[in-house]
């Protein structure tokens, strides 16, 4: 079996690389530069055809805000097992008929192969690294402290994607999440004591939070960030066990993840 792994350096990637070569799966990684790995292929992920020639599963990372180019990018994995990094969002996507990039990925790799798996997860926890400037500083100045959110470790995104390509997890959608869902300010309080120095929250209006990350998130996206925020402060993420029932181990918690990237 030899499973082509997109997205290979990133944060979930490089430990999905890790976690088959543990098991002694051929793993095939698609990288934009050189790293020195022998079963690295240079390549992007809108032209898959060389990369993905003979291999048996594909690990799906898709990097973009828009699900432009799917299509075809997906052609050269017809047939082929295919576990997608997803979003929680892409069920009420799909109910709504809008659309949204992770209800048309899916959409897509559904018509290209029977045999998916879809791991949507709530929220990565390595988005907090964006905070690591300011927390350095003692404050953090963001929107909606009190946001309840149940982020997840990449670890454990990877874990789950290693056994769903080693195992048969055909048509299966799984919440990931991590243990319990914490507010923002909570977050940031956990970097502190990682830090080993107080992190405070310093509550930033919502206006101000859209035009910052609209820099790089694009203005549609960043709004739709900052609502889906509010929301979360009367109505907190969901808080799923699939990591503990397929992996075996329950998820790991923020503190966990903050240590290790903190410390």
């Amino acid at each position: 079996m030899t499973v082509l792994v997109t997205g290979a350096t990133g944060h979930t990637g490089r430990h999905v690389v890790a976690g088959l070569k543990a098991v002694g799966v051929h793993t095939r990684a698609l990288v934009r530069g050189e790293t020195g790995d022998p079963d690295a292929v240079r390549g992007d992920i809108r032209d898959l055809a060389e990369a993905a020639e003979g291999v048996d599963a594909v690990y799906l990372l898709w990097p973009f805000f828009t699900a432009d180019g799917i299509e075809e990018a997906l052609e050269p994995l017809a047939g082929k097992k295919i576990v997608y990094l997803s979003a929680m969002s892409a069920e009420a996507e799909a109910e709504a008929g809008d659309g949204g990039v992770w209800g048309d990925v899916e959409a897509a790799v559904r018509k290209v192969t029977g045999d998916w798996t879809f791991l949507r997860v709530t929220g990565l926890a390595t988005n907090a690294l964006a905070w690591a400037p300011q927390a350095k500083t003692g404050v953090v100045r963001a929107a909606y402290g009190q946001a309840k959110r149940s982020v997840v470790h990449e670890r454990d995104v990877a874990d789950m994607a290693v056994k769903a390509l080693t195992e048969d997890h055909k048509g299966q959608i799984y919440l990931v999440t991590g243990p319990e869902a914490l507010a923002h300010a909570e977050q940031a309080r956990l970097i502190g004591d990682a830090l080993g120095t107080p992190v405070a929250w310093e509550e930033q209006p919502p206006e101000e939070a859209i035009e910052q990350l609209a820099t790089y998130l694009g203005a549609e996206f960043a709004k739709a960030a900052v609502d889906h925020w509010a929301s979360l402060v009367d109505d907190p993420e969901p808080v799923s066990l699939d990591v503990a029932r397929v992996t075996g181990h329950p998820a790991r918690p923020f503190d966990e993840w903050a240590r290790e990237h903190f410390s």
